[in-house]
């Protein structure tokens, strides 16, 4: 699993070389992945899919990381009275790992009925973070619903590009609060998820 890391999408072929295994050795560890929902096949590549994460959150969780994280995102998310996400970047754009909403959100019909292992597209602020620069952050507008999204990117994750951002209630960012308050919180957010991350080397 680990050889998909430096190709996303690898043959058969390049896997092998990748680990130094006989292809049909590593045929058959494919199939089990595939069969136990970890592995797609597409034509002739091959890719990891969203359940793979179920281990990474298995891990976290024994390391106390997850309860962390999930800390800094509900702070996040009650202090600007909206909905906070950490995304991991992926094929379809990025994915989200973690989440956490404001009392007032759970109560609030959300249409688009988000969640951890949801994939957002490219357009999105949480997948324009993932390729900022650290102290860059990126705001998108959502008329249609009202909403203001914003995000960071997550520094020195190691081979990780991580991002981490808020969504609020257009009304939240009148006057410089965004500049002055909201993606200052979203930077520090960042910063203590980053030494997180590389404490817990997940």
């Amino acid at each position: 699993m680990r050889a998909f890391r430096g190709n996303g999408r690898p043959t058969l072929a390049e896997l092998a070389r990748a680990v130094d295994l006989p292809h049909a050795t590593v045929l058959r560890f494919l199939q089990t992945l595939e069969e136990e929902g970890y592995a797609a096949r597409e034509d002739s590549r091959w890719r990891l899919t969203p359940l793979v994460f179920e281990l990474g959150f298995a891990a976290m969780e024994s390391l106390g990381v997850t309860d962390t994280v999930q800390e800094i995102l509900q702070k996040l998310a009650d202090a600007y009275s909206g909905t906070s996400n950490l995304g991991e970047a992926n094929p379809e754009g990025v994915i989200i790992i973690g989440r956490a909403m404001a009392p007032a959100e759970r109560r609030r019909l959300v249409v688009m009925n988000l969640r951890v292992g949801s994939v957002l597209p490219p357009a999105s602020a949480l997948a324009g973070g993932l390729a900022l620069a650290p102290g860059q952050w990126t705001r998108f507008d959502y008329p249609d619903s009202n909403q203001v999204s914003v995000a960071v990117p997550v520094p020195r994750a190691g081979s990780r590009l991580l991002s981490v951002g808020i969504s609020v209630a257009a009304p939240e960012v009148e006057g410089n609060r965004l500049e002055a308050d909201m993606v200052p919180a979203l930077q520090q957010a960042a910063e203590t998820i980053a030494g997180v991350i590389r404490v817990g080397v997940v």
